[in-house]
């Protein structure tokens, strides 16, 4: 059963702030489609970067763009450094859920999330055995697709679950095939944070890559939208993340390439936790540089 909080609904379907209503969500697993659609449809050479802030609730984009109402969002405006407005703008921000639908219940959490938003689809059955799992033959993430076509893809993170098991059998995969699929662990965001930048300029196709902030803060304080260290953490993040987009605007053949860029979250979360079916572990955003609808037309 999924449980809907009605005051957070009303909170994210403050007008100005999305592109869609709470009503019309989007699953997840559209970020694998919209991927693989660019680099099937685009007409230069085709590249993505997908910014991952793991435990980023869909409202803290209230923090990061101006809304209709000063009561939700206050005075501020579109900040020029801002990775998310940077989005909005060319693209567009969008409410996206996690969690399954259609009476299947996911579990809302870290593994799951990141695997549904890469593979495409929900982890059934997978998800019953919480995170003591690898993903087999029948979940592809796009990394590998990707890699099979010929594209170098990357994937940075800190969280050792997804080497230990998640991704387990798709890391020995590329190794066994020889494929251009590259991992890479650290410790903490601004270690991920500087590979990230490396990335860019190492001739990587597709680059994945996850950081913990938000999540860290929830756990450790609180999920919620009135935690200004919570919120601070997504406003910190979202100044890195636009970092990372001057990075691609600077480069050499920028004019050659044709960029997509995704920032998004494999959860909510309430109170310090999150994994249950609640409105506010349940919902998410997606932030991409170009129109969802362009990107989800085959």
């Amino acid at each position: 059963m999924f449980l809907k909080n009605k005051k957070y609904i009303r909170a994210v379907n403050t007008g100005g702030i999305f592109s869609n209503c709470f009503s019309s969500s989007y699953p997840q697993t559209v970020v694998s489609k919209i991927i693989l659609n660019h680099f099937k449809k685009s007409g230069k050479k085709p590249k993505c970067i997908f910014i991952g802030w793991d435990g980023c609730r869909c409202d803290a984009m209230k923090y990061l763009i101006k809304s209709e109402s000063e009561k939700v969002s206050g005075g501020n405006g579109n900040f020029h450094y801002s990775a998310v407005n940077f989005l909005k703008n060319s693209g567009g921000v969008y409410i996206t859920y996690v969690g399954g639908d259609n009476g299947f219940q996911q579990e809302t959490s870290t593994a799951q999330g990141w695997a549904s938003a890469l593979c495409g689809k929900w982890m059934k059955p997978l998800w019953k055995t919480g995170i003591e799992w690898s993903l087999d033959e029948d979940y592809p993430t796009v990394m590998q697709t990707l890699a099979k076509q010929g594209y170098k893809t990357s994937f940075s993170c800190i969280w050792p679950i997804h080497f230990d098991k998640t991704y387990k059998n798709e890391i020995e995969y590329a190794q066994e095939h020889d494929l251009q699929q590259l991992f890479f662990k650290f410790e903490t965001d601004d270690e991920l944070h500087t590979n990230m930048l490396e990335r860019i300029n190492s001739e990587d196709d597709f680059i994945f890559g996850i950081y913990e902030n938000p999540d860290i803060n929830g756990h450790g304080t609180n999920f919620g939208d009135e935690n200004y260290r919570y919120v601070a953490g997504i406003c910190n993040l979202d100044t890195l993340s636009f970092d990372l987009i001057r990075e691609i605007q600077s480069r050499p053949s920028a004019d050659e390439e044709d960029w997509l860029i995704v920032i998004g979250s494999d959860h909510g979360g309430h109170l310090t936790r999150h994994g249950t079916q609640k409105t506010e572990d349940r919902t998410t955003f997606l932030a991409v540089s170009k129109p969802l609808e362009e990107l989800l037309e085959s």
